[in-house]
């Protein structure tokens, strides 16, 4: 697991327990859970920011891995027809 899965893991988490404990001022009145409900898509946008950073970055190493791939069967054929001359 990759430091930007455990932060986005740990601001879901966050905002379960505060959307939970929001719910509890929500019986006396329902603006008492705003702050609850308000920290808790804050944190949920966080994680998703940092799910998506992941996600791009797991793009550009798999651009990057087939890119290394074809210059090394590149090279690869070029060296054998430098042999075979």
């Amino acid at each position: 697991m990759t430091r930007s899965q455990r932060t986005a893991r740990a601001c879901r988490i966050t905002a379960a327990v505060l959307s939970t404990s929001a719910a509890y001022p929500a019986y006396v009145h329902w603006a008492y859970a705003l702050p609850g409900v308000i920290g808790a898509g804050v944190f949920l946008a966080v994680a998703d920011s940092y799910r998506r950073d992941e996600q791009r970055q797991r793009i550009r190493h798999a651009a990057l891995r087939a890119a290394a791939t074809a210059d090394a069967q590149l090279l690869d054929t070029d060296q054998q027809r430098r042999s075979a001359a």
